[in-house]
């Protein structure tokens, strides 16, 4: 990540903006197709590292795509959200009853790759953010 710092001009003018009085929109829970994915490395205050799975998404309502990187499933008899953590067993195949291995069984897939071009639903999270409906 870089920083800039802006001219004090500008600064100026940034710092006699008022607080507005709209609400901004929040994109609705609807389908979405997956146009791609990738991996983030996500580091840890302690030094450990994880894969992030994170898919990208094309909302019917907005024209920039999405990204979506946790997923409602069903564990048991509850509806759980989770990260899309990628973790792999000792024979290096995804973790049977990961997020991961959950949703992509939802969507009748075997590996990552194959959600490209797949349509899937979205919920809110109980932050209001979008997230993959696993279940």
């Amino acid at each position: 990540m870089t920083q800039e710092t802006i001219g004090e001009a500008e600064a100026k003018k940034l710092a006699k903006t008022g607080i507005g009085t709209k609400e901004t929109e929040a994109l609705g829970a609807k389908e979405v197709t997956i146009a791609g994915y990738r991996f983030d490395k996500v580091k840890f205050d302690d030094g450990n590292e994880s894969l992030k799975l994170v898919l990208i998404c094309q909302h019917p309502d907005r024209e920039d795509p999405i990204e979506l990187s946790k997923a409602k499933i069903l564990k048991g008899d509850k509806v759980e959200t989770n990260g899309l953590w990628f973790k792999t067993d000792e024979d290096g195949k995804i973790g049977k009853n990961s997020t991961v291995a959950l949703t992509l069984k939802h969507f009748n897939a075997d590996k990552v790759e194959e959600l490209e071009g797949k349509k899937v639903d979205t919920e809110k999270d109980e932050s209001g953010y979008l997230v993959v409906k696993a279940y």
